[in-house]
């Protein structure tokens, strides 16, 4: 296992094996294979509308469905909505998702086979940012409390042979942590560890974590501290995972698989929920495409490993390169594409032309002939290293894979300071390769700037786009990469794969060259038209480079998850919409149909509206 204790080998593809869950019918943990599941977005009273939502997901391969239980009624209601599924030939496990309830759990727990807990509002109640002192006695007084009201719910799970899982969510932890913890990695994860240990204490193990996050980077570094905190006290309960909020279409899609790919790829995840503002059994396919993809690596060729010293997987730490040009340094990611597109485009394009539009990079011969050296740029190969030495240019390209950084080639490297390196992968675990190469660079003390590049075979299609995120998000997620090059054979569309380089540093949060949309895909607790309001806000802000603005169903995570949102646009009634600048309230329940006027308005007052162009 790695010296961090989050991962078992962080240059080899390896499950990291939790402890076995039984949930219903289903096994999860251990050996067994990644669990896909969903959530309805129904109301829970009503028994028909979620029933044939339930049977849309597993209809579409979902494995678990988890369903919104806001009080003691919709916990009820949980017995004819089995008894029913049931009648229908759907035995597949189902989960109460509780808050601020605790007897609504207790129901619940009598009825199907798992219950959610969130542990910042299962005792505390709702969020309420405010800066509470507490003494270490009122502190563990506060404790004991949670105690009190969590056994008597464990004892029932007993009795019913009824799973826990205990999510922590970035959006909804307690005043409590937040005062001796703050808003941090170490506060998510003692949230969730506080309610382990009483389990623990209480011989239940049947028993699921969670943490998640609307910013991918806060929840794969949480995720990660949770592993090693739980490794430090001998736990290894089974881990669910999910970027929540993520959003819809492409966005929701690539921010999920930077997020849930990055963990994936270390052998962390033993079940996934892809949370879009869509339809809930479209969330199934994108996550068995997200399993299928990573677990191609398992038993792949042996990686040469390299001291992980320099490296920090609890942590956003910007690898220190020097500055070529607009590469490297503090200067954001660079994009190389094959192409200029209209609206996405590189900052360097990839050429076989002598001449061309815009900062080019050609291969060395094409480079020779170039009529403009101000704006066209030599890519040499490894074999070609000596020519470095020759060439009196701003910036030189050389690319090589992991295998062609030998000590020659290392020392050399130290001399120059025009290169920027173009870092290949050849292996199935791309991901792990770069990694190492990144490692060896900083044991080396070699800065110059790193672009990392990937090359996809066939047509780049959605897929691919899906792929890709997997594959260079965790690098950009980590602090390595000074640039991203994702090359193709064919591309389905023109200006997808721009689209995609700028989609994945986005969702790593080192580049922003559209608004960020944190949206939460729904549920029964959401008294508005979540997707036709998402779309419309997108519609009408899409220009506002930058910006961050949430669209949350109801307030359970709703002011949390968007607390470093600029703007917010949050349910608080049937119909009724409250609109948030950062934390503050600025206007509550405003009729759902002028509120996205409203929220324009407000952007426009504090400054941030500039008009189309």
């Amino acid at each position: 296992m790695s010296k961090s204790h989050y991962c078992i080998d962080i240059f080899n593809y390896t499950r990291y094996h939790t402890s076995e869950v039984q949930i219903g019918n289903l096994r999860l943990g251990a050996k067994h294979p990644i669990v896909v599941q969903s959530m309805t977005t129904t109301n829970t009273n009503d028994t028909e509308a979620t029933v044939h939502q339930i049977k849309n997901i597993f209809d579409a391969g979902g494995q678990m469905v988890r369903m919104t239980t806001q009080g003691q009624r919709e916990a009820g209601n949980l017995k004819a909505i089995k008894e029913e599924l049931k009648q229908q030939g759907y035995d597949g496990p189902l989960v109460a998702d509780i808050h601020f309830n605790p007897n609504a759990a207790n129901i619940a727990a009598q009825h199907i086979e798992k219950v959610r807990i969130n542990p910042g509002n299962f005792v505390d109640g709702a969020k309420k940012f405010e800066s509470i002192e507490y003494t270490n006695e009122s502190y563990y007084e506060e404790l004991e409390l949670i105690k009190r009201k969590l056994i008597p719910l464990l004892n029932i799970c007993k009795q019913n042979n009824t799973a826990i899982r205990i999510g922590t969510n970035h959006g909804s932890l307690s005043d409590r942590i937040m005062s001796r913890y703050g808003d941090t990695p170490l506060g998510m994860v003692e949230s969730c560890m506080e309610f382990l240990r009483i389990c623990r204490d209480e011989e239940f193990g049947n028993v699921v974590l969670s943490i998640k996050a609307s910013n991918a980077r806060i929840m794969v570094h949480t995720v990660r501290l949770l592993v090693q905190k739980m490794h430090e006290e001998d736990m290894y309960y089974p881990l669910h995972l999910g970027v929540t909020e993520a959003g819809e279409g492409e966005d929701g899609r690539i921010r999920s698989a930077v997020g849930i790919g990055t963990l994936l790829a270390d052998g962390i995840g033993d079940t996934i929920r892809v949370s879009l503002t869509e339809a809930p059994e479209n969330e199934i396919s994108v996550a068995k495409d997200l399993i299928a993809y990573v677990e191609q690596r398992a038993n792949h060729e042996v990686i040469e490993a390299v001291s992980d010293a320099s490296y920090y997987p609890f942590k956003y730490v910007e690898r220190a390169s020097n500055v070529v040009r607009n590469v490297g340094g503090h200067h954001v990611p660079v994009v190389v594409g094959n192409m200029f597109t209209k609206n996405d485009r590189p900052d360097y394009v990839f050429s076989t032309k002598k001449r061309g539009e815009g900062s080019r990079i050609v291969a060395l011969e094409q480079w020779r002939e170039c009529d403009n050296k101000d704006r066209c740029f030599p890519l040499l190969e490894a074999y070609q290293i000596e020519e470095l030495d020759k060439l009196d240019v701003e910036l030189a390209l050389l690319r090589v894979f992991y295998a062609d950084l030998t000590s020659e080639v290392l020392k050399k490297l130290r001399g120059y300071q025009n290169v920027v390196l173009v870092l290949k992968a050849k292996h199935t675990n791309s991901v792990a390769e770069q990694r190492a190469a990144f490692l060896l660079l900083g044991a080396e003390k070699v800065t110059c700037p790193v672009i990392i590049y990937k090359k996809y075979e066939g047509l780049f299609n959605n897929l691919t786009q899906l792929n890709a995120a997997c594959d260079f998000g965790p690098l950009f997620l980590d602090g390595f990469g000074d640039g991203i090059w994702i090359d193709y054979d064919q591309e389905m569309e023109t200006g997808l794969v721009n689209k995609t380089a700028y989609s994945v540093l986005q969702a790593a949060r080192v580049r922003f060259e559209k608004p960020d949309y944190i949206s939460c895909p729904g549920c029964g607790r959401t008294l508005f038209g979540l997707q036709e309001t998402t779309a419309l806000v997108k519609a009408q802000t899409a220009h506002l480079k930058g910006l961050k603005i949430a669209v949350m169903g109801c307030i359970v995570n709703g002011p949390g998850e968007m607390a470093d949102a600029d703007y917010g646009y949050v349910g608080s009634g049937p119909g009724k919409i409250t609109l948030y600048h950062q934390r503050e309230v600025v206007k509550a329940n405003i009729k759902e149909e002028d509120a996205v006027g409203e929220l324009i308005q407000l952007i426009k007052q504090k400054g941030d509206w500039i008009d189309p162009v």
